[in-house]
């Protein structure tokens, strides 16, 4: 007789856990574009945002890792830019890329991704914003 109440008292409960989980894109200045290469140190095709973190040498020489933000695994393996399937094995650590994107409002080295490029110039992902 209580059990639809508790899961439903159980449910609301957790909601405001999961609706704050979620960032936006807020944290982007939308209104800059910045371009970075380097070489691949992880490439996490997992939910709820696809990551890919490159190594990016200063003019000191000394290294930065930035982070590029995407969209769903899913979403990318359904869009098919420029005939690139995109998948879990689609970048490997060591692989050279340039990732373009609207920077993090704080400066930290983060974007959320609007094109990637291989070492050839060939775009992987390009969604024209």
């Amino acid at each position: 007789m209580y059990k639809p109440f508790t899961v439903l008292i159980s449910a609301l409960t957790l909601l405001p856990a999961v609706t704050q989980a979620h960032h936006g894109a807020g944290v982007y200045d939308r209104d800059q574009s910045v371009s970075v290469s380097g070489t691949v140190t992880q490439f996490q095709f997992v939910n709820p945002h696809v990551l890919i973190y490159i190594a990016v040498a200063g003019e000191s020489g000394a290294e930065t890792v930035w982070s590029g933000e995407l969209t769903s695994p899913n979403r990318l393996a359904r869009m098919g830019t420029g005939g690139v399937k995109w998948h879990k094995d689609l970048l490997a650590p060591g692989d050279r890329i340039t990732l373009t994107g609207n920077p993090a409002r704080n400066g930290a080295p983060a974007l959320l991704l609007n094109r990637v490029e291989d070492a050839d110039g060939k775009a992987l992902l390009n969604s024209g914003r």
